[in-house]
């Protein structure tokens, strides 16, 4: 199958940037639609409405919000900012030129987030699981690595590395009719010098900081992954005397019901996916990177569209005040739509079941 007409099923909030492939590769970009792009931006605020009676106040409350806004309500908050003189030395021109880089390489005014992945087909299984293989190989042993698929040249064992095939004569005679062999030399010699060079700062780099590069199983799929420490603490110990939402950076709005609290389990490595092996494919890109420091579906956050009143009533000097408070409700990050891990799994989920059908 032609590659380039693979089906992917994005879910509702995401949409294509771009894509292109061939009969063996593919690859698309895709970007997420942030859900505050969806709401009017003063249900950030407190708004007051009209008021039923005398001594009765209502007041819509803001709803606290767990993101930045989406890159198109920053630059309109931008160009209110710049036409009034709040930010020197910016202009409209300068707004205008950032805003378009913005949009052109990231993702629409409308996004808050962007990623990609790309699929190589393999002539067999065989090859694609070295040239997966190499994948974590290579950062450490540089081009002392198996060439996926051997190479088929007198005198040279199957399982001839990526150095032993530069540096061997019958590699040498067979390239000769197509380079000059001064031009050989200089691959040899710039070879070399990562080689004997480079690639050991990197080992030991990440031996200091403790980086591996590992094989394991995500999805049901082999997968290689970066392994580090996880540098940031482990949290402290709240004081039960503290109430914080955890949302915007604020005290606690007492109006406002407490987020329920979930299991977020500190986590002592810190892991990313690099690559993901199935049949004869091999998937990678930054989705796969991004996933596993993504927050979760029930992450807590409050509702966008949901809301319930709450009624408090005073008396003072004879007479009564009723404060009616217009509250959102306590959801979770899938229900509202903002970016969470398990969304993006189902991409990947789909990409698979794609790709297994092949």
């Amino acid at each position: 199958m032609n590659l380039k007409n693979l089906k992917i099923d994005l879910l509702k909030n995401w949409r294509e940037i771009s894509r292109s492939g061939s009969e063996n590769q593919f690859y698309i970009k895709i970007y997420h639609i942030h859900p505050l792009s969806k709401v009017d931006p003063k249900i950030r605020q407190d708004q007051s409405l009209p008021s039923p009676g005398p001594n009765v106040t209502v007041t819509k409350v803001g709803v606290p919000t767990p993101s930045s806004p989406p890159l198109k309500e920053f630059y309109e908050m931008m160009k209110g900012a710049i036409s009034v003189g709040y930010l020197p030395g910016w202009t409209l021109q300068k707004l205008d030129k950032l805003y378009k880089e913005l949009t052109e390489g990231y993702y629409p005014g409308e996004g808050d987030f962007s990623g990609d992945f790309s699929i190589v087909q393999h002539q067999t299984e065989e090859i694609a699981r070295q040239s997966f293989k190499n994948m974590a190989l290579m950062p450490t042993r540089g081009f002392d690595i198996p060439i996926p698929g051997g190479v088929h040249l007198p005198g040279l064992p199957k399982d001839v590395t990526f150095t032993e095939l530069l540096e061997s004569e019958a590699y040498e005679k067979f390239v000769s009719q197509y380079i000059p062999k001064e031009q050989l030399e200089t691959l040899r010699s710039a070879l070399k010098e990562i080689q004997e060079k480079q690639i050991p700062q990197v080992r030991k780099s990440f031996e200091k900081s403790g980086v591996k590069y590992k094989e394991g199983k995500y999805l049901g799929c082999d997968v290689i992954y970066v392994e580090s420490k996880n540098l940031t603490p482990p949290p402290k110990p709240k004081s039960s005397s503290l109430k914080t939402s955890g949302i915007g950076g604020g005290g606690f709005d007492d109006r406002l019901d407490p987020l329920p609290k979930i299991s977020q389990p500190y986590q002592k490595k810190i892991v990313i996916y690099q690559a993901m092996l199935l049949k004869n494919f091999i998937i990678s890109g930054s989705l796969l990177w991004a996933v596993s420091s993504l927050l979760a579906a029930n992450t807590p956050c409050y509702s966008l569209t949901r809301s319930k009143k709450k009624t408090r009533v005073t008396r003072e000097g004879g007479e009564v005040f009723t404060d009616i408070s217009i509250v959102p409700l306590a959801s979770s990050y899938a229900q509202e739509g903002y970016l969470h891990k398990e969304e993006i799994e189902k991409i990947i989920k789909s990409v698979i079941f794609s790709l297994a059908q092949l």
